[in-house]
This record gives structure tokens, sequence and C-alpha cells, in this order.
């Protein structure tokens, strides 16, 4: 197949879902990369915080950069530790990771033109963190590489962890303040057959967060954000129910990882490779059962 066919849809009826996840994303590269090496393209993809970098990792058809961007990078002495967090830069350095390395001449060049070239939807989403509302970005939002970049960005930034990310005047945080799963956007958008994408095992549900002293005192400056904090996991929870309801009707394949073994802030560049790999295994193991569900 030439590069050109490689930038055509082949899977028009059927949204591509990635949750994020921080490093456990490392886990669903592979399935990423499963995705390329076998040309199943799909029209629409839509992804939250390191599921959009998952997301145009698959429009820009790179499947050595959907693995290099969850392990080699973390080899990267401007990747980000507690001595960035401490200097205000995060302890992932999201002005490394976002605005320089996927620059031509970066660590890990990022292929716009392609990705702009690639006829397929593309949907990220991010948290306001003032107002409280999730926004979602498409493709024509993101036309060029500068408006890509900050998107993504805005989608990453995990409150306490990262710093906030502003876009014309607007102060974002991690969309997974909104849930995490981009499902609700793909059904607003038309599309009620889905494959789901998942970054934890069949049957968890995530507890509420404890309520400590330093984060209390932080976001009472921001009620807001304070609020989607404490009841994300309901949210989360009750689109992990829907995602099982979708399944239970036909509507959705979904990957859940099997044996993930990663928090988010994991940078053991020997486990990510390792997870990666068994993630790209469980996922091509896997294929016949997404081929039957698309119909192929």
């Amino acid at each position: 197949m030439d590069g050109n066919s490689k930038l055509k849809s082949n899977v028009f009826d059927t949204a591509l879902i990635f949750e994020g996840g921080g490093m456990r994303a490392c886990y669903t590269a592979g399935f990423v990369s499963m995705l390329l090496e076998h040309d199943i393209y799909f029209n629409y993809v839509a992804g939250i915080s390191a599921g959009a970098s998952h997301a145009v990792n698959y429009l820009s058809r790179d499947f050595v950069r959907a693995r290099r961007s969850f392990t080699d990078i973390v080899q990267d002495p401007s990747f980000g530790d507690l001595s960035s967090w401490i200097k205000g830069d995060g302890y992932f350095n999201a002005d490394y990771i976002y605005s320089k390395s996927p620059r031509e001449d970066g660590m890990l060049p990022f292929d716009f033109d392609a990705f702009s070239k690639n006829e397929a939807e593309c949907v990220v989403g991010a948290f306001l963190r003032y107002e409280g509302d999730m926004v979602y970005w498409h493709k024509n939002d993101m036309s060029t590489m500068d408006d890509l970049i900050i998107r993504i960005r805005a989608s990453s930034s995990v409150p306490f962890l990262m710093p906030e990310t502003e876009i014309d005047g607007k102060i974002y945080v991690d969309g997974g303040l909104g849930g995490g799963i981009p499902l609700d956007i793909a059904m607003e958008d038309g599309y009620d057959r889905f494959v789901i994408v998942l970054t934890r095992e069949r049957g968890f549900r995530l507890d509420p967060i404890p309520q400590l002293r330093l984060m209390s005192r932080v976001l009472d400056r921001h009620p807001a954000e304070r609020e989607a904090l404490m009841t994300r996991h309901l949210r989360y929870n009750q689109l992990l129910d829907t995602v099982e309801q979708l399944e239970g009707e036909g509507r959705a394949c979904v990957f859940y990882p099997e044996h993930i073994d990663l928090s988010m802030i994991d940078r053991d560049r020997e486990k990510l490779l390792s997870q990666y790999l068994a993630g790209h295994e469980q996922a091509t193991r896997e294929l016949p059962r997404l081929r039957a569900f698309l119909g192929g």
C-alpha cells in the first residue's frame, strides 16, 4: 500500500475512542501500532490526554512514534522529574514534550503534513479550569502545527503534575476531569458504533480521591476544578457502565488491558517497553475479534 493510500480511511461507520491515563497508555500504544500494521484506518478518532497523543500519532500513520512517545522519551533528560516539578515546569515537562520534541529537529518529530492530509476526523478534549466544562476540538481547529500542539498539551495538563495551558485567554487542564473517555462527543457527532481502547482492566472502578490538606488549599481557589476532581469517579464509573452496556448491545468492541502493570507516572524504560510489547501482543491476538466486529 502506497503512502497516499495509507491516508485514506477504510472504516467509516465506527468511531475509534482512546482513553487517557498517563504512562498507562504505553500499553495501548501497542494497539495503535497493531492497527497501523494491519492497515485498519478509521475515519473518526477521538482521544483525551494520553489518548489524544494516540489519536494524532495514529492519524499521522507513525507506529514508531506511537511507541517511542511512551518508551524512549523517558530517557530524555528534558522529559521532566521532581526537580522540574519544583521549578514549575511540571513532573512531565509539558513545554518540552509538547512544544519542542514534536518539531522537525526534536526528539520525536511529528509528521504534521501526513496528519493534515489524512481525510479522517480527529477530536481531542480538555477541561476548562474555571468554567468547569469540557471543550472538544475537531480537526478544523488544528490547522497548523502550533494549533495542534497546544490542544494536545491542554488535553494532557494533569492537575498538580503539570502546569495549566492557556488558549485564547481560557485556562485548560486535563480532559480526564470530564470523565476521560470521549464517548459523548462521538455520539454527538453521529456515531452509534465504537471501538473503545481503555487503559484499565475489565471490571475496574475508580475510588473517590482522598481530600488531602495541601490539595484542598490549592483547590479552594479553583472551585470548579475542585468539584470536578471530587466527583470524577462518579462520571468515570458511569462511563464504564455505559461502555459495558454498549458492548452488551453489540455496539462496541472494547480493548481492556489484560495485565497492565503501570501507574500514570511510571518512567522505567524497560518496564514501559515490556508493557508496550504486552499490549501489542494482546491487540494482535484480539485482531480477529476486531475484524469480526468491523465486518471484515
